[in-house]
């Protein structure tokens, strides 16, 4: 045998080889502990999907899945994080569908967290909803517009933070009432719905997770969704789509999973894959009814891309038809 015909057989067997091995290195994820990222502190509504999404893949993968809360900076120090982790689909970053399409307009980042990070899925469904404290009178749209501009200035709306969903639909019903409602910036949900029940503001918009249990205790009033269909946790409560006020309908926000854009393409379809497996799992979705969590909608990677594309373009349209300036909170 020829040395050409040597080198040809060693090139053929070390091919066979790694034709061989490359299956079973792609079945290798994961190989270690997950690790996903929070950019909240723990009991909001980020970490409660986050650890509820870690049970069931521990669950369907054998591996060790743990959440690590690192919450400031509008999620800075959790997207910092996850950067500088390799990209081997081990830590992933669980947040809302926001920190790529609302925060971004109003933080500016020495990065693009639409280049950094690819949204894989959606883990849960998140719908606004426009809640009253008590003692406020008017007890539906109409009567809240006609209030507010009999009596201007007289009604304040607090805005959870500063060019998030809450904000921009505060800013449209302030729009709506002729610029009599006065905006009252706050820090996140707790501090505005204390202030709320306080009757030291009268409305605020929130996710219906966070509210439900306030207005089943009789502690708030819910007067419409921000949506185009009425929530499954608030039946009775009619949506700003079917009363006629499509400004105040908002694209469908999300929690969801995010992974490094430096992903190689096969692990991630095979994260996605087995992120899909562990969303559509009755156990936890009968996990997130019970929190009052909406049902996620199956889509892919480019779907949920263009997802959010039309949701930065929607709030662009706010920003620029109501002039807003926002600054950071």
């Amino acid at each position: 045998m020829t040395f050409n015909s040597l080198i040809r057989l060693f090139a053929i067997a070390i091919s066979s080889c790694i034709a061989a091995v490359s299956p079973a290195q792609a079945q290798k994820w994961p190989d270690k502990p997950i690790r996903l990222i929070v950019p909240a502190p723990p009991g909001g509504i980020a970490d409660a999907v986050a650890r509820l999404l870690a049970e069931q893949l521990r669950a369907n993968l054998g591996q060790p899945v743990l959440v690590d809360n690192k919450p400031g900076g509008s999620a800075v120090v959790a997207e910092r994080a996850l950067m500088s982790a390799p990209a081997d689909g081990h830590t992933l970053m669980v947040g809302p569908s926001s920190m790529m399409t609302d925060i971004p307009l109003a933080v500016k980042k020495p990065y693009d967290p639409r280049k950094s990070f690819i949204y894989v899925a959606e883990a849960a469904g998140m719908f606004h909803v426009l809640v009253k404290n008590t003692n406020f009178p008017p007890s539906n749209i109409t009567e809240l517009l006609e209030y507010a501009k009999r009596k201007p200035q007289s009604v304040s709306i607090a805005s959870l933070s500063a060019g998030n969903r809450s904000d921009f639909l505060s800013e449209i019903l302030r729009d709506k009432s002729g610029n009599t409602i006065v905006v009252a910036p706050y820090k996140g949900s707790a501090p505005a719905l204390a202030d709320l029940m306080g009757n030291h503001v009268q409305l605020t918009f929130d996710v219906v997770t966070n509210v439900v249990p306030l207005i089943k205790s009789g502690k708030l009033n819910a007067l419409a969704i921000a949506s185009s269909t009425r929530s499954p946790y608030l039946p009775d409560v009619p949506s700003f789509g079917e009363l006629g006020l499509p400004d105040l309908v908002m694209p469908d926000a999300g929690v969801g999973v995010f992974m490094l854009s430096s992903t190689p393409k096969p692990l991630g379809d095979q994260i996605q894959n087995e992120l899909q497996k562990a969303i559509n799992s009755s156990k936890f979705r009968e996990a997130l009814t019970a929190q009052g969590f909406d049902y996620p909608k199956n889509a892919s990677m480019e779907q949920l891309r263009q997802k959010l594309d039309a949701t930065m373009n929607h709030n662009i349209k706010i920003i620029e038809k109501l002039k807003l300036k926002i600054s950071p909170s």
